[in-house]
Formats: structure tokens, C-alpha cells, sequence
């Protein structure tokens, strides 16, 4: 992506792309990585470190547009992660100093967009543990994931916040969880309204959890650059949060077209398991009422239709009860699949 005109030449990526499909096969499965943030916020630092990418970083140096580099996935990784390759794309960041003087909102919005549409996973780069001065980006973010789920398309996101001087305290990271938690609801009101759509929280808009998709980085350094040596504990952070990036921790997923999907074929799974016990309950009470009364002599012979009335009230309630779960639960559209 072209830095300055903010253009992507369709013709000649394309072209790329297309070559470089035939060099892999159609076959080939792909998880796309991408990253966004501020300028300056470690981003291509942070790409180095995760998967030991060569994306240019100094003092001077920043990004422009959008790079993208492929990651072959090492055979014995293949069946874990159920992909070949991650293609990881790092791009510029949002409020350039370059750009002061002029309006960087549309420029911005629009980086935003074009970023999480790319992505199967985006990393949201915050630099410290406050992200009231990503406000105004994580309105675009909560935006992009909206129009997103309006064409079908369901990407994630994890948060990661860093430069954090003490990764291990766990009580002043909750409370900076909390405050991400309270500042993407508000802002996913405010896009919700500009998208004219009904969102109440950030999680209406896709599957987050605020306990495992965010995460804090030690400082780079270990004092004031350009002398101070690098913090070795900078690099734990990243491969770790690798894992949780690349690794899904249920093969099932990839049954499944979206996570919508997954969140409705869970629900559908926790109520499916109460229909049969309801049945298996009842069932183990006429057994022992009815060996009670063949031990006490009341009843000779039990038929199937005695079954059949003892279980008939519980059998037309786990009906009724599933009839209503595939018509009246919001997700219905969904889980519908699922009905036969």
C-alpha cells in the first residue's frame, strides 16, 4: 500500500498474489496477522520479536502503508494450528506527525478499515497501559468491526498493551482491562449509532474476551536508549502471546464459518444437554416407582404404553422447549442448521 496516496495498486498485487498462489497451490491454507496502533507504538518491533520477521525498526524509521511478509509454519506446527502459512502485515501508524497541519481522521479511518478487513486476527497496539489516547482509533476499530459483520466477515482481535513497567501486577492490570472493557462499549454505542445497527457492548459486535485477549509487554529497554541493553523479558511476552495468537485451543472451529457460528452452536450445545437429562431424569424415576410397585405386588406387567404416559409430561416439555429455542432464540438463522 502506497504511504502517501493511501493506494493500493489492485492490478499489480493481485498479479503478485497470483503468482505466489501458484508457487504454493490452491490448497494452501493461510492465517492473515495484522497489526494497528499509533505511530512510534512498537508495532514492527513487535512483528520482529513474534515471529523473527525483518520488518525495518529504528528511532527514525517509521512505516509507511502497508508491508506483508509470508511465515511458513514448521511441519510439526501444521496440525496444531491447521495452517501452512501466517501472512503477517505491518502497517503504518495512525496519527502521523507527517500529516500534522492536515486532517489525518479520514486517512485514519480508512487505514483502520482497510486493516481489520484483511485480517483473520488484528493485534491493537496501545503504547502504556492507558488507551484513553486511542479513543479516537478504537471508535474506527469498533466501526471497521461493525461494517465487517454487515458483509459476513467475522475477524478477532486481541489488545496489547506495551512499554508496561510491571506486566505481573494483576490487580492495576484489571483495573486497566475494566477500563478497555468500559471505553469499547462506549464507543461501540457511539459507532452503532453511525451505523445505524443495534450494539450495546463490544462483544455484540465479535467474540472478545477481556481476560485473554489482552495483553501486556515489558519495555523494550532496560533504562534510557540508545545506551541501555535490550530487557530480555521483552521477547517472553510476545512468543507466548504467539501461542494464543496462532494456536486455537479447539480443532472444531474450523467446521464453522464464523464465530457467530461457534457462539450459537455452544449455546446450542449447552441446552441440548438439558433436553436428554430432563428425559433421562424422568426416566429414572418411573423405573423406581414402577420396580417399588412389582416388589410390593401392585402391578404384574409393565407395557410400553405405561412408559409412554409415565414419560409423556416430561416428553412434551423438552419438545416445547426445543421448539421454542429454534424460534424464538436470537440467533435462530443460525442455529437452525443444526435443528434436524
Amino acid at each position: 500500500m502506497d504511504g502517501d496516496a493511501a493506494h493500493v495498486p489492485h492490478v499489480w498485487i493481485s498479479a503478485v498474489l497470483e503468482e505466489l498462489i501458484q508457487k504454493l497451490g490452491h490448497q494452501t491454507r493461510v492465517f492473515v496477522l495484522s497489526v494497528l496502533g499509533l505511530q512510534r507504538s512498537g508495532k514492527s518491533t513487535m512483528l520482529n520479536a513474534m515471529f523473527g520477521l525483518q520488518f525495518a525498526v529504528s528511532a527514525g524509521r517509521c512505516t509507511r502503508g502497508a508491508l506483508m511478509q509470508l511465515v511458513r509454519v514448521s511441519d510439526e506446527m501444521k496440525t496444531q494450528m491447521n495452517f501452512d502459512y501466517i501472512l503477517v502485515i505491518d502497517t503504518e501508524g495512525l496519527r502521523a506527525l507527517e500529516l500534522a497541519g492536515r486532517s489525518t481522521q479520514h486517512h485514519d479511518n480508512e487505514l483502520a478499515t482497510f486493516v481489520v478487513g484483511l485480517g483473520n486476527l488484528t493485534l491493537i497496539n496501545i503504547f502504556g497501559e492507558n488507551p484513553s489516547e486511542m479513543q479516537d482509533v478504537l471508535r474506527i476499530v469498533v466501526q471497521a468491526f461493525l461494517r465487517m459483520k454487515k458483509v459476513n466477515m467475522s475477524p478477532s482481535c486481541v489488545f496489547v498493551h506495551q512499554n508496561v513497567s510491571d506486566i505481573k501486577a494483576g490487580e492495576k492490570n484489571m483495573e486497566g482491562r475494566r477500563r478497555l472493557q468500559e471505553t469499547l462499549d462506549d464507543m461501540t454505542k457511539l459507532a452503532a449509532k453511525e451505523e445505524v445497527c443495534d450494539a450495546e457492548s463490544f462483544s455484540d459486535v465479535i467474540r472478545f474476551d477481556v481476560q485473554n485477549d489482552v495483553k501486556y509487554f515489558a519495555q523494550l529497554w532496560e533504562g534510557s536508549p540508545p545506551m541501555a541493553p535490550p530487557n530480555p523479558n521483552y521477547s517472553e511476552r510476545p512468543k507466548r502471546s504467539e501461542g494464543t495468537i496462532c494456536l486455537p485451543k479447539e480443532r472444531f472451529v474450523f467446521s464453522f464459518r464464523n464465530s457467530l457460528e461457534i457462539s450459537a452452536y455452544r449455546k446450542l450445545e449447552t441446552e441440548y444437554g438439558k433436553w436428554p437429562w430432563s428425559i433421562r431424569s424422568a426416566m429414572r424415576e418411573t423405573e423406581n416407582k414402577l420396580h417399588n410397585k412389582i416388589d410390593n405386588e401392585a402391578v404384574n406387567e409393565v407395557k410400553e404404553t405405561d412408559l409412554q404416559r409415565e414419560l409423556k409430561t416430561t416428553s412434551e416439555e423438552v419438545k416445547k422447549s426445543m421448539a421454542e429455542f429454534f424460534e424464538k432464540d436470537k440467533d435462530k438463522d443460525i442455529v437452525i442448521h443444526w435443528k434436524t
